[in-house]
């Protein structure tokens, strides 16, 4: 507690000193590769203070932060998430191992920005996600309205040039459902000379990555570029400490391993024309352990007393069967435990395989900006085969007990009954826990189930400078499919089951250079989604879902002197209904749901208060008239949940100082405060059967979960060979209600050292401090059931050939 507190006055101090604090600053900027040209020094920011990238032509303004590959070499991230955690106001809701349960947003990673799941995932500008897709089968469950893309399972670290992360809804041209922002991934492009690399490391809990990489140019003229990778990360049992009790505990059955492969070749025919190919296949097996155990009841005694209220029910004094069976954390406390079953001792695991391909030919290149056409496809499968058994026999356990002691029994009695008939502590005598494998038919095999989702499409755009107007107009066409497969264990064929939906989208925008000062950029998307079509073996039905609308949306920006500007933007929210609404949330009680609409405005100030201090501020407001949310409701003495269109007010701030010490030294210290209310539409009352004393108000049954703070130190020191870096992440206003303490700090280190020209030693350090904390909460599994992994280290080299 005294570190804990120490680090946070310490990062208060330094913020106090600075006078102001805010979002991480974009790291070595000095130089870094802009498709075929190198951007130095003064050139890497527009005279606005944006960071100029392949795509931000589509840009006024906005709060956007820019991830190089330098900043990624230096640090080593090992994924995704990792490298982008650091930018403040994003944060990510995590089980707390790799891979997750199709169809369930808890146990999948989900990634919020400013408080706001609408959060759109790009690959070089295209979005991956699959408009079919059920993977977040239950988003609106459990609040989140994620295109149900799991951020590290897109594409590997080697395979990442820069990575631009836009707060809000500054990018409309992305789509008109991003009021979260945008995390835009832009991929490596070969550059003039041959290089390659090799890139090992190992660490905590077995942890082991294996990289290489490859690129460089051919002909005579350099004028092809080609960039291959491949990699291999994987790891044992994760590690974690308890947030209740305060113990180091391992998680059984979280290992996990992925390979990947990536190619690009690009041509280059002149400077305004170029042919683009590239191609990503990812694929992992992770294991399936649910959650992480309670230590407060993890030993043998309590986990036969919850086992035996999970599976048989309840006991009076002479331990004689008198009530029903105990489930959830909330009945029987522990309840979570029981989950190790599936993990630890059956194996079980979730599978994912992703193969992508991008053509792009480009055109015309005019004023920064691309004409080209793309044509794409995604193949994505997700499999997952979870494996427990409570209960040695078939039929009702309850039954059993009551026959063998239909009085009761005596204590050594009920023991015996137990050890025979109920599954035995995972971390007990494994002799007993390999017993109960065996005659249970063994570990988890392969899925019989699985789901396959597919979506191919093809995008035009044309811009064009006509004086002080830049002008670009695209428009796209998508065809997703989700494939639902499972084997008929009896005949081995294989029954199909696939929904289709087809999408258009339009996007017109007129960047207007109005002075040398002003920039002013309206712009129109249209978006048309048609009704889900499902073919099975009884035919095709069209679904709900068919919708379209056109959304404007116009973005400013005005530089007052050299040393500050501001931007101010506003776009009419329109996000469809996905089929993952209704999939497992209709059944409570059939709510009709129409598309969620609203508006969104940004505005944001920017003051460099000198050539080493700057200072941003970013707000953002979006309120929803017709939001989906979720309402927990009473259905035969149980609290189960259901969605509905509702309000939603949400508003969030961010406070950044960037500074630079002197030529080693350099800080940025930021404040980010997310707030979001939840309220019923005009005139909605709750049917009484409903369970609610009070029908006439339904705005306190709708809330959310969430950090309401987020504070953020990052330190970085360079001096010649040697780079090092401190991440601070502090995150306050948590519930109690769903998280084992109100607040908690996260600190992550690295340090990087160049031996010669070659070769470079580096040390990672995840969660230094080992603090115990969770990103998410589900009020089944109960408090804590969800916690993150504790202090991870990684030692590596690099050589480069």
């Amino acid at each position: 507690m005294k570190r804990r507190y120490t680090a946070a006055a310490a990062m208060m101090m330094v913020m106090g000193l600075c006078a102001s604090a805010s979002a991480a600053f974009d790291e070595n900027l000095n130089s870094y590769t802009l498709d075929s040209m190198i951007v130095e020094a003064d050139a890497v920011k527009n005279k606005f203070g944006d960071t100029i990238t392949e795509q931000s032509y589509y840009r006024t303004g906005g709060d956007v932060k820019v991830i190089t590959r330098e900043e990624i070499e230096k640090r080593h991230y090992t994924d995704l998430t990792e490298a982008i955690k650091r930018i403040p106001g994003v944060t990510f809701q995590n089980p707390g191992y790799r891979g997750g349960e199709y169809g369930y947003q808890f146990y999948n990673n989900g990634v919020s920005i400013n408080g706001d799941t609408r959060v759109i995932i790009l690959v070089d500008g295209r979005r991956v996600d699959n408009a079919a897709s059920t993977r977040v089968g239950s988003n609106t469950k459990s609040g989140s309205k994620s295109t149900g893309v799991n951020l590290d399972q897109v594409t590997n670290m080697e395979n990442v040039d820069k990575i631009e992360v836009i707060k809000g809804p500054g990018a409309s041209v992305y789509g008109s459902d991003a009021t979260g922002g945008v995390i835009n991934i832009i991929t490596r492009k070969g550059g003039d000379q041959n290089v390659g690399s090799i890139d090992l490391s190992t660490g905590s809990w077995h942890k082991h990555k294996y990289a290489i990489s490859y690129s460089g140019s051919a002909g005579d003229d350099n004028s092809w570029h080609y960039f291959i990778s491949a990699n291999r990360d994987m790891s044992g049992d994760t590690g974690y400490k308890d947030g209740i009790v305060g113990s180091n505990g391992s998680l059984g059955g979280s290992k996990w391993k992925e390979d990947g492969v990536n190619f690009r070749v690009d041509k280059d025919f002149n400077d305004k024309q170029n042919l683009k190919v590239w191609y990503n296949f990812k694929e992992g097996k992770d294991g399936y352990p649910i959650a992480v155990p309670n230590m407060k009841y993890w030993n043998e005694k309590d986990w036969n007393d919850i086992i035996f209220k999970a599976t048989v029910g309840q006991l009076d004094a002479n331990n004689k069967l008198v009530g029903g069976t105990l489930t959830g954390d909330a009945k029987n406390p522990g309840y979570h435990n029981l989950y190790a079953l599936d993990g630890q001792v059956y194996g079980s695991f979730s599978r994912f395989k992703n193969n992508d391909w991008d053509v792009q030919y480009t055109f015309n290149k005019e004023n920064g900006m691309e004409s080209f056409i793309r044509v794409y496809d995604q193949n994505h499968r997700y499999a997952h085969r979870d494996k427990y058994k409570w209960y040695v026999n078939g039929g009702s356990a309850a039954d059993a007990y009551k026959a063998a002691f239909p009085n009761g029994a005596t204590n050594e009695q009920l023991s015996k009954w137990i050890s025979e008939n109920l599954a035995p502590f995972p971390d007990g005598d494994q002799e007993k826990v390999k017993e109960w494998l065996e005659k249970t038919g063994g570990a988890a095999q392969e899925p019989t189930s699985w789901h396959e989702e597919k979506n191919r499409g093809v995008q035009l755009q044309y811009a064009k400078t006509v004086g002080v107007n830049d002008i670009i107009a695209s428009v796209t066409y998508d065809k997703a499919k989700n494939f639902s497969k499972r084997i008929n264990n009896a005949t081995g064929e294989i029954t199909t089951t696939h929904v289709d939906r087809k999408s258009t989208t339009a996007y017109i925008q007129d960047k207007i250079h109005l002075s040398d000062k002003w920039d002013i950029t309206p712009s129109l998307r249209y978006a048309k989604y048609s009704a889900f079509e499902t073919t099975n073996a009884n035919g095709t039905t069209q679904g709900k879902g068919d919708t379209h609308l056109l959304t404007p949306v116009i973005n400013t920006q005005y530089m007052f002197d050299d040393t500050s500007s501001m931007y101010f933007g506003w776009t009419k929210v329109f996000r469809p209904l996905k089929q993952g609404d209704y999939t497992s949330v209709d059944g409570v009680f059939k709510t009709p749901l129409d598309d969620e609409k609203g508006d969104a405005w940004t505005l944001g100030l920017r003051k460099d208060l000198s050539d080493k201090t700057s200072v941003a501020v970013h707000y953002d407001w979006t309120r929803m008239s017709n939001a989906i949310a979720t309402l927990p409701v009473f259905v035969d003495g149980e609290i189960k949940n259901t969605a509905v269109n509702a309000k939603e007010d949400k508003q969030s701030f961010n406070l950044t100082v960037d500074h630079q010490f002197d030529e080693h030294f350099t800080l940025s210290a930021s404040y980010s405060h997310m707030k979001d209310k939840w309220m019923a539409k005009n005139g909605w009352v709750l049917d009484p059967s409903w369970g609610y004393k009070n029908p006439a108000d339904i705005n306190t049954a709708i809330n959310s979960l969430r950090p309401q703070n987020h504070y953020s130190l990052n330190l970085s020191y360079e001096n010649g060979k040697l780079y090092t870096g401190l991440l601070t992440n502090w995150y306050t206003g948590c519930s109690d209600y769903a998280f084992t303490n109100n607040r908690f700090l996260v600190l992550d280190w690295n340090m990087n050292y160049e031996i010669n020209k070659d070769l470079t030693a580096y040390v990672i350090v995840s969660n230094l401090t080992n603090e115990a904390y969770e990103t998410s909460y589900n009020s089944w599994n109960g408090v804590g059931s969800s916690a993150m992994p504790g202090r991870c280290w990684m030692v590596g080299m690099k050589y480069t050939f």
